[in-house]
C-alpha cells in the first residue's frame, strides 16, 4: 500500500487548508497518510500522527509543504532511510521544491501513478575533531559553513583536501557546498553554479581578505579539513543554515561524501536549467539575441 508521509511547516500559516486538502485527496484515493507526532498534533490529525522512528520504517515516499528549507530540513531525516522526498513550494523562490501550488492535483495524481523519476543529490557529513575526538556529526544537502558569529574581526582557517594544506584563509568564513548548494549562500558569495548532476563539491570563501582568494572546485571523492588557527573563541559550524554549532581555536571541521544521497522525486518536466531561468534568473531567454 502506498504510504505518504506529510512534513508541513506548521508556522505558515497557509499551510493548514492546503494540508487539509492534501489529506482528503489522498484518502479518497486510497493512499495511507502519516504526520509526524508533532506535526500531527498542531495541525488537528491525531489519528494520523506517527512517531519519526516509525515514520521512516513506514512511509514509501515524504511530501514536504513549505519552502527550501522545510525540503532540506526533511531531507537530512528522511535521506539515510532510502526514502524519496518531493518538496510542494508554499515559500518565495522554492528553488529546491518540485511542485508550485497551481500544479498540486495533477503533480500528485503522477505520484500515486508512479509517473516520476528519481534524482539522486550528494550529500555532506560534517564532523567536528575536538583534541582528537569527534564530537558532533551531521549531515547536510546543501551546505556546511564556518564563520565567525555576531560582530567580530575575520577568521584565519587552514584548508586540507586529503590532507594537503590547500589555502590559508584570513576571511569572514568559509562555505563548502554540494552542487545542489551551488545556488544558495555559496552564490551569494561569488561562487559558481554547479549542475547537480555533478559529483563535486565547491569551497567558497566568505569575504576574504585577499584578492587571489577564489571559489576552489574537488571532486566529491575527496575530504574537506578545515583547521581554526585564529585565538578568538566565536566561530561557528552552521549545517543547511539551520543548526549551528560552537567552534573552538584548534577544532577541526572534516567534511566528506555522506555513504548515502537524497532521492528528489522529479515529475514537472522542468531541466535544470529551465528551473534557473523561471526561479533563479527570473528573465526569459531571448532566443533572437
Amino acid at each position: 500500500m502506498l504510504t505518504i508521509g506529510l512534513f508541513p511547516n506548521i508556522k505558515k500559516e497557509s499551510v493548514s487548508s492546503v494540508l487539509g486538502w492534501m489529506v482528503q485527496y489522498f484518502k479518497d484515493r486510497g493512499v495511507r497518510v502519516l504526520l509526524t507526532e508533532n506535526a500531527a498534533q498542531k495541525m488537528g490529525y491525531p489519528d494520523l500522527a506517527c512517531s519519526k522512528e516509525m515514520m521512516l520504517k513506514e512511509i514509501t515516499m515524504g511530501i514536504t509543504l513549505g519552502g527550501d528549507g522545510t525540503l532540506l530540513n526533511t531531507a537530512r531525516e528522511i535521506a539515510a532511510a532510502g526514502i524519496p522526498i518531493c518538496g510542494i513550494n508554499m515559500g518565495q523562490l522554492g528553488f529546491l521544491t518540485e511542485v508550485e501550488l497551481p500544479d498540486l492535483s495533477p503533480a500528485l495524481d503522477k505520484l500515486i501513478c508512479g509517473e516520476y523519476e528519481i534524482e539522486e543529490r550528494v550529500m555532506l557529513d560534517a564532523m567536528i575533531l575536538r583534541k582528537d575526538t569527534t564530537i558532533h556529526v551531521s549531515t547536510a544537502l546543501n551546505d556546511v559553513v564556518i564563520s565567525k558569529s555576531g560582530v567580530s574581526r575575520m577568521i584565519k582557517l587552514k584548508l586540507y583536501v586529503d590532507d594537503e594544506l590547500t589555502a590559508n584563509y584570513a576571511a569572514d568564513g568559509l562555505i563548502l557546498a554540494t552542487a545542489t548548494g551551488s545556488t544558495g549562500y555559496s552564490l551569494s558569495a561569488g561562487g559558481p553554479i554547479i549542475n547537480p548532476k555533478l559529483e563535486v563539491f565547491v569551497l567558497t570563501p566568505i569575504c576574504p581578505h585577499t584578492l587571489h582568494a577564489k571559489s576552489l572546485v574537488v571532486s566529491e571523492k575527496e575530504e574537506i579539513k578545515v583547521r581554526m588557527v585564529s585565538n578568538q573563541d566565536d566561530a561557528v559550524l552552521t549545517i543547511d543554515g539551520q543548526a549551528v554549532y560552537h567552534l573552538l581555536p584548534d577544532d577541526i571541521v572534516l567534511v566528506k561524501s555522506a555513504p548515502f544521497r537524497a532521492q528528489f522525486i522529479k515529475c514537472n518536466g522542468r531541466s535544470y536549467y529551465e528551473t534557473l531561468r523561471s526561479k533563479l534568473w527570473r528573465g526569459e531567454v531571448d532566443t533572437n539575441f
